[in-house]
Protein backbone atom coordinates (compact mmCIF):
# COMPACT_ATOMS: atom_id res chain seq x y z
CA UNK A 1 0.00 0.00 0.00
CA UNK A 2 1.38 3.39 -1.03
CA UNK A 3 1.44 5.86 1.87
CA UNK A 4 2.14 8.90 -0.32
CA UNK A 5 5.17 10.65 -1.79
CA UNK A 6 8.18 11.90 0.10
CA UNK A 7 10.64 14.24 -1.56
CA UNK A 8 14.38 14.35 -1.08
CA UNK A 9 16.85 16.98 -2.29
CA UNK A 10 20.60 16.57 -2.68
CA UNK A 11 23.60 18.27 -4.23
CA UNK A 12 25.19 16.76 -7.31
CA UNK A 13 28.07 14.82 -5.73
CA UNK A 14 28.14 11.33 -4.26
CA UNK A 15 28.54 12.72 -0.74
CA UNK A 16 25.02 14.16 -0.97
CA UNK A 17 23.39 11.71 -3.38
CA UNK A 18 24.31 8.38 -1.78
CA UNK A 19 22.90 9.06 1.72
CA UNK A 20 19.72 10.32 0.07
CA UNK A 21 19.41 7.01 -1.78
CA UNK A 22 19.91 5.11 1.48
CA UNK A 23 17.06 7.02 3.13
CA UNK A 24 14.90 6.56 0.03
CA UNK A 25 15.34 2.79 0.41
CA UNK A 26 14.15 3.02 4.02
CA UNK A 27 11.17 5.22 3.13
CA UNK A 28 10.19 2.87 0.31
CA UNK A 29 10.17 -0.01 2.81
CA UNK A 30 7.60 1.98 4.76
CA UNK A 31 5.37 2.19 1.69
CA UNK A 32 6.21 5.68 0.45
CA UNK A 33 7.19 6.71 -3.06
CA UNK A 34 10.49 8.61 -3.16
CA UNK A 35 11.34 11.48 -5.49
CA UNK A 36 14.83 13.02 -5.56
CA UNK A 37 15.56 16.60 -6.64
CA UNK A 38 19.12 17.24 -7.82
CA UNK A 39 21.06 19.14 -10.48
CA UNK A 40 22.59 17.99 -13.78
CA UNK A 41 25.71 16.65 -12.05
CA UNK A 42 23.60 14.51 -9.75
CA UNK A 43 21.48 13.26 -12.64
CA UNK A 44 24.62 12.20 -14.53
CA UNK A 45 25.89 10.32 -11.48
CA UNK A 46 22.55 8.58 -10.97
CA UNK A 47 22.35 7.61 -14.66
CA UNK A 48 25.51 5.50 -14.22
CA UNK A 49 23.89 3.37 -11.52
CA UNK A 50 22.15 0.08 -12.27
CA UNK A 51 19.00 0.52 -10.18
CA UNK A 52 17.51 3.44 -8.26
CA UNK A 53 15.02 3.57 -5.36
CA UNK A 54 13.82 7.01 -6.51
CA UNK A 55 12.44 8.87 -9.46
CA UNK A 56 14.61 11.86 -10.33
CA UNK A 57 13.67 15.51 -10.90
CA UNK A 58 16.47 17.65 -12.35
CA UNK A 59 16.46 21.31 -11.38
CA UNK A 60 18.67 24.27 -12.15
CA UNK A 61 21.02 25.24 -9.30
CA UNK A 62 24.31 26.98 -8.51
CA UNK A 63 26.20 28.35 -5.52
CA UNK A 64 25.11 31.87 -4.54
CA UNK A 65 28.42 32.35 -2.70
CA UNK A 66 30.56 32.60 -5.85
CA UNK A 67 33.12 35.36 -6.24
CA UNK A 68 32.29 38.07 -8.75
CA UNK A 69 29.09 39.99 -9.40
CA UNK A 70 28.32 38.35 -12.76
CA UNK A 71 28.85 34.81 -11.42
CA UNK A 72 26.70 35.53 -8.41
CA UNK A 73 23.97 37.04 -10.57
CA UNK A 74 24.08 34.02 -12.89
CA UNK A 75 23.81 31.70 -9.89
CA UNK A 76 20.76 33.56 -8.62
CA UNK A 77 19.11 33.25 -12.03
CA UNK A 78 19.71 29.48 -12.00
CA UNK A 79 18.35 29.20 -8.48
CA UNK A 80 15.32 31.19 -9.59
CA UNK A 81 14.62 28.78 -12.44
CA UNK A 82 15.01 25.91 -9.99
CA UNK A 83 12.54 27.54 -7.62
CA UNK A 84 9.95 27.91 -10.38
CA UNK A 85 10.26 24.22 -11.24
CA UNK A 86 9.95 23.25 -7.57
CA UNK A 87 6.97 25.58 -7.11
CA UNK A 88 4.98 23.54 -9.62
CA UNK A 89 6.09 20.10 -8.43
CA UNK A 90 5.69 20.77 -4.73
CA UNK A 91 2.64 23.02 -4.96
CA UNK A 92 0.69 20.53 -7.07
CA UNK A 93 1.94 17.23 -5.69
CA UNK A 94 2.19 18.26 -1.99
CA UNK A 95 4.65 15.64 -0.67
CA UNK A 96 4.30 14.32 2.86
CA UNK A 97 7.76 15.59 3.86
CA UNK A 98 10.90 17.07 2.30
CA UNK A 99 14.35 15.82 3.39
CA UNK A 100 17.46 17.77 2.38
CA UNK A 101 20.98 16.33 2.22
CA UNK A 102 23.03 19.45 1.59
CA UNK A 103 24.38 21.14 -1.51
CA UNK A 104 22.99 24.16 -3.32
CA UNK A 105 20.36 22.21 -5.28
CA UNK A 106 18.52 21.80 -1.96
CA UNK A 107 17.84 25.53 -1.52
CA UNK A 108 14.82 25.79 -3.79
CA UNK A 109 13.08 22.48 -2.90
CA UNK A 110 13.35 23.06 0.85
CA UNK A 111 12.30 26.71 0.82
CA UNK A 112 9.37 26.07 -1.53
CA UNK A 113 8.32 23.16 0.70
CA UNK A 114 8.18 25.48 3.71
CA UNK A 115 6.12 27.93 1.64
CA UNK A 116 3.52 25.19 1.15
CA UNK A 117 3.74 24.09 4.80
CA UNK A 118 5.41 20.77 3.93
CA UNK A 119 7.49 19.55 6.92
CA UNK A 120 11.22 19.92 6.25
CA UNK A 121 14.16 18.13 7.80
CA UNK A 122 17.86 18.24 6.94
CA UNK A 123 20.68 15.72 7.25
CA UNK A 124 24.32 16.83 7.59
CA UNK A 125 26.85 14.23 6.48
CA UNK A 126 30.07 15.88 7.63
CA UNK A 127 31.60 16.83 10.96
CA UNK A 128 31.22 20.50 9.98
CA UNK A 129 27.79 21.84 9.00
CA UNK A 130 27.99 22.91 5.35
CA UNK A 131 26.98 26.31 4.02
CA UNK A 132 23.81 25.16 2.29
CA UNK A 133 22.56 23.23 5.32
CA UNK A 134 23.49 26.08 7.65
CA UNK A 135 21.50 28.54 5.52
CA UNK A 136 18.44 26.29 5.38
CA UNK A 137 18.52 24.94 8.96
CA UNK A 138 16.43 27.78 10.40
CA UNK A 139 13.56 26.73 8.12
CA UNK A 140 13.76 23.05 9.08
CA UNK A 141 11.91 21.30 11.88
CA UNK A 142 14.79 18.92 12.52
CA UNK A 143 18.51 18.65 11.78
CA UNK A 144 19.85 15.08 11.72
CA UNK A 145 23.62 14.67 12.23
CA UNK A 146 26.18 12.04 11.32
CA UNK A 147 28.56 13.06 14.10
CA UNK A 148 27.73 14.01 17.70
CA UNK A 149 30.51 16.63 17.72
CA UNK A 150 29.40 18.40 14.52
CA UNK A 151 30.61 22.00 14.45
CA UNK A 152 29.09 25.20 13.05
CA UNK A 153 25.57 24.40 14.28
CA UNK A 154 23.07 27.27 14.45
CA UNK A 155 21.29 28.13 17.70
CA UNK A 156 17.69 27.17 18.41
CA UNK A 157 17.52 24.13 16.14
CA UNK A 158 16.47 20.66 17.23
CA UNK A 159 19.19 18.10 16.42
CA UNK A 160 19.26 14.33 16.45
CA UNK A 161 22.38 12.21 15.94
CA UNK A 162 21.51 9.39 13.53
CA UNK A 163 24.88 8.56 12.03
CA UNK A 164 25.57 8.44 8.30
CA UNK A 165 23.00 6.56 6.18
CA UNK A 166 24.50 3.95 3.86
CA UNK A 167 22.72 1.74 1.36
CA UNK A 168 21.92 -1.70 2.77
CA UNK A 169 24.02 -3.49 0.14
CA UNK A 170 27.22 -2.35 1.86
CA UNK A 171 26.33 -4.22 5.04
CA UNK A 172 25.70 -7.52 3.25
CA UNK A 173 28.90 -7.67 1.21
CA UNK A 174 31.38 -8.37 3.98
CA UNK A 175 34.24 -10.80 3.49
CA UNK A 176 37.42 -11.04 5.57
CA UNK A 177 40.32 -9.17 3.98
CA UNK A 178 43.55 -10.83 2.81
CA UNK A 179 41.90 -14.19 2.15
CA UNK A 180 42.49 -14.51 -1.61
CA UNK A 181 45.67 -15.14 -3.57
CA UNK A 182 45.75 -11.53 -4.76
CA UNK A 183 46.13 -8.44 -2.57
CA UNK A 184 43.47 -6.09 -3.89
CA UNK A 185 44.19 -2.36 -3.78
CA UNK A 186 41.22 -0.14 -4.64
CA UNK A 187 41.77 3.53 -5.46
CA UNK A 188 38.77 5.87 -5.33
CA UNK A 189 38.62 9.58 -5.98
CA UNK A 190 35.04 10.33 -5.04
CA UNK A 191 32.27 10.91 -7.57
CA UNK A 192 34.33 13.74 -9.14
CA UNK A 193 37.54 11.74 -9.44
CA UNK A 194 40.92 12.76 -8.02
CA UNK A 195 43.52 13.68 -10.60
CA UNK A 196 46.46 13.49 -8.19
CA UNK A 197 45.87 9.77 -7.60
CA UNK A 198 46.37 9.10 -11.31
CA UNK A 199 50.08 9.83 -10.92
CA UNK A 200 50.72 9.26 -7.23
CA UNK A 201 49.45 5.68 -7.01
CA UNK A 202 51.20 4.14 -10.05
CA UNK A 203 54.39 6.02 -9.13
CA UNK A 204 54.26 4.48 -5.66
CA UNK A 205 53.44 0.98 -6.92
CA UNK A 206 56.44 1.17 -9.25
CA UNK A 207 58.62 1.45 -6.13
CA UNK A 208 57.33 -1.81 -4.67
CA UNK A 209 59.62 -4.79 -5.22
CA UNK A 210 58.38 -7.29 -7.87
CA UNK A 211 57.74 -10.23 -5.46
CA UNK A 212 55.09 -8.23 -3.59
CA UNK A 213 53.93 -6.27 -6.62
CA UNK A 214 53.17 -9.50 -8.49
CA UNK A 215 50.62 -10.39 -5.80
CA UNK A 216 48.70 -7.14 -6.25
CA UNK A 217 45.57 -6.33 -8.19
CA UNK A 218 44.42 -2.73 -8.64
CA UNK A 219 40.94 -1.28 -9.10
CA UNK A 220 41.17 2.45 -9.76
CA UNK A 221 38.62 5.15 -10.35
CA UNK A 222 40.06 7.78 -12.66
CA UNK A 223 39.10 10.71 -14.79
CA UNK A 224 38.31 9.75 -18.41
CA UNK A 225 41.42 11.47 -19.74
CA UNK A 226 43.63 9.42 -17.42
CA UNK A 227 42.31 5.94 -18.21
CA UNK A 228 44.47 4.98 -21.20
CA UNK A 229 47.63 6.25 -19.53
CA UNK A 230 46.90 4.31 -16.35
CA UNK A 231 46.15 1.11 -18.24
CA UNK A 232 49.50 1.43 -20.03
CA UNK A 233 51.38 2.07 -16.79
CA UNK A 234 49.91 -0.91 -14.96
CA UNK A 235 50.48 -3.13 -17.98
CA UNK A 236 54.15 -2.11 -17.97
CA UNK A 237 54.29 -2.98 -14.25
CA UNK A 238 52.65 -6.35 -15.03
CA UNK A 239 49.77 -5.63 -12.70
CA UNK A 240 46.21 -6.75 -13.34
CA UNK A 241 44.12 -3.59 -13.17
CA UNK A 242 40.56 -2.40 -13.72
CA UNK A 243 40.44 1.33 -14.51
CA UNK A 244 37.06 3.06 -14.78
CA UNK A 245 35.59 6.55 -14.31
CA UNK A 246 32.86 5.02 -12.15
CA UNK A 247 32.25 1.59 -10.61
CA UNK A 248 28.56 0.68 -10.70
CA UNK A 249 28.74 -1.95 -7.96
CA UNK A 250 30.60 -0.13 -5.18
CA UNK A 251 29.41 -2.50 -2.40
CA UNK A 252 30.81 -5.47 -4.29
CA UNK A 253 34.03 -3.63 -5.16
CA UNK A 254 34.78 -2.72 -1.54
CA UNK A 255 33.92 -6.23 -0.36
CA UNK A 256 36.64 -7.61 -2.65
CA UNK A 257 39.23 -5.02 -1.56
CA UNK A 258 41.97 -5.46 1.04
CA UNK A 259 43.13 -1.83 1.20
CA UNK A 260 41.53 1.37 -0.09
CA UNK A 261 43.22 4.63 -1.07
CA UNK A 262 40.62 7.37 -1.25
CA UNK A 263 39.37 10.85 -0.51
CA UNK A 264 37.50 11.25 2.75
CA UNK A 265 34.07 12.55 1.93
CA UNK A 266 31.41 11.51 4.40
CA UNK A 267 29.95 8.85 2.11
CA UNK A 268 33.37 7.31 1.47
CA UNK A 269 34.07 7.09 5.21
CA UNK A 270 30.64 5.60 5.92
CA UNK A 271 30.93 3.00 3.16
CA UNK A 272 34.38 1.95 4.40
CA UNK A 273 32.93 1.61 7.90
CA UNK A 274 29.90 -0.36 6.71
CA UNK A 275 32.03 -2.79 4.69
CA UNK A 276 34.91 -2.86 7.19
CA UNK A 277 37.94 -1.88 5.12
CA UNK A 278 41.30 -0.33 6.01
CA UNK A 279 42.14 2.89 4.21
CA UNK A 280 44.78 5.44 3.36
CA UNK A 281 42.88 8.72 3.09
CA UNK A 282 43.92 11.89 1.27
CA UNK A 283 41.40 14.59 2.23
CA UNK A 284 40.51 16.99 -0.57
CA UNK A 285 42.32 20.19 0.49
CA UNK A 286 39.79 22.46 -1.24
CA UNK A 287 36.76 20.86 0.45
CA UNK A 288 34.46 23.41 2.02
CA UNK A 289 35.51 24.22 5.59
CA UNK A 290 38.13 21.44 5.34
CA UNK A 291 35.40 18.95 6.26
CA UNK A 292 37.16 16.01 4.57
CA UNK A 293 40.12 16.30 6.94
CA UNK A 294 37.72 16.28 9.89
CA UNK A 295 36.12 13.12 8.49
CA UNK A 296 39.49 11.40 7.96
CA UNK A 297 40.61 12.22 11.49
CA UNK A 298 37.49 10.48 12.80
CA UNK A 299 38.52 7.29 10.98
CA UNK A 300 42.16 7.59 12.04
CA UNK A 301 41.19 8.04 15.69
CA UNK A 302 39.33 4.70 15.77
CA UNK A 303 42.29 2.97 14.10
CA UNK A 304 40.61 2.25 10.78
CA UNK A 305 42.96 4.17 8.53
CA UNK A 306 45.66 6.79 8.10
CA UNK A 307 45.04 10.44 7.21
CA UNK A 308 47.65 11.63 4.69
CA UNK A 309 48.39 15.21 3.61
CA UNK A 310 48.10 15.67 -0.15
CA UNK A 311 50.58 18.57 -0.02
CA UNK A 312 53.37 16.48 1.50
CA UNK A 313 52.70 12.84 0.59
CA UNK A 314 55.22 11.40 -1.87
CA UNK A 315 55.19 8.22 -3.96
CA UNK A 316 57.94 6.81 -1.73
CA UNK A 317 55.95 7.50 1.44
CA UNK A 318 52.77 5.99 -0.02
CA UNK A 319 54.70 2.94 -1.24
CA UNK A 320 56.11 2.45 2.27
CA UNK A 321 52.62 2.51 3.76
CA UNK A 322 51.24 0.04 1.21
CA UNK A 323 54.18 -2.34 1.73
CA UNK A 324 53.85 -2.09 5.50
CA UNK A 325 50.17 -3.05 5.40
CA UNK A 326 50.31 -5.71 2.70
CA UNK A 327 53.16 -7.43 4.53
CA UNK A 328 51.18 -7.37 7.78
CA UNK A 329 47.77 -8.93 7.04
CA UNK A 330 46.94 -9.11 10.75
CA UNK A 331 47.28 -5.33 10.97
CA UNK A 332 45.05 -4.91 7.92
CA UNK A 333 42.42 -7.14 9.49
CA UNK A 334 42.59 -5.19 12.75
CA UNK A 335 42.19 -1.88 10.91
CA UNK A 336 39.26 -3.28 8.95
CA UNK A 337 37.55 -4.30 12.18
CA UNK A 338 38.30 -0.92 13.76
CA UNK A 339 36.73 0.88 10.82
CA UNK A 340 33.36 -0.69 11.59
CA UNK A 341 33.23 1.35 14.81
CA UNK A 342 32.05 4.29 12.69
CA UNK A 343 29.29 2.33 10.97
CA UNK A 344 25.66 3.28 11.61
CA UNK A 345 23.56 0.40 10.28
CA UNK A 346 20.32 1.92 11.58
CA UNK A 347 20.95 5.49 10.34
CA UNK A 348 18.74 5.34 7.25
CA UNK A 349 15.88 3.74 9.18
CA UNK A 350 16.27 6.26 12.03
CA UNK A 351 16.04 9.17 9.58
CA UNK A 352 13.01 7.55 7.95
CA UNK A 353 11.37 7.20 11.39
CA UNK A 354 12.06 10.87 12.17
CA UNK A 355 10.61 11.90 8.82
CA UNK A 356 7.51 9.80 9.45
CA UNK A 357 7.17 11.48 12.82
CA UNK A 358 7.04 14.84 11.06
CA UNK A 359 4.41 13.50 8.70
CA UNK A 360 2.20 12.25 11.51
CA UNK A 361 2.73 15.15 13.91
CA UNK A 362 4.14 18.06 11.90
CA UNK A 363 3.23 20.69 14.48
CA UNK A 364 3.62 18.93 17.80
CA UNK A 365 6.91 17.05 17.30
CA UNK A 366 9.27 20.02 17.27
CA UNK A 367 8.49 23.68 17.93
CA UNK A 368 9.48 26.28 15.38
CA UNK A 369 12.89 27.90 16.12
CA UNK A 370 12.86 31.14 18.08
CA UNK A 371 14.26 34.27 16.42
CA UNK A 372 14.22 36.49 19.51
Amino acid sequence: MISGAIYLAAGGTGGHIFPALAVAEAMNEKGYQSVLFTDNRGAKLLAAMDTLPVSVKVISAASPFQVGLLRRFSALIKLGYGALSCFWHIGIKRPKVMIGFGGYPTFAPLLISRLFNVPVMVHEQNAFLGRANHAIAAHAKLLALSWPQTKNLPHDIQTHVTGMPVRTAFFFKNRPCCTSKKLVLTVLGGSQGAGILGDLVPDSIAMIEPPLRSKMRVNQQARPEQINQLKARYKALKISASIKPFFNNMPGLLAKSDLVICRSGASSIAELAATGRASLMLPLPTAMDNHQKANAIQMEQVGGGYCLDEATVSPAFLATRVIQLFEAPDQLRAMAKNATALASPAAACDIADLAEGLINKPKQLIPEPSYE
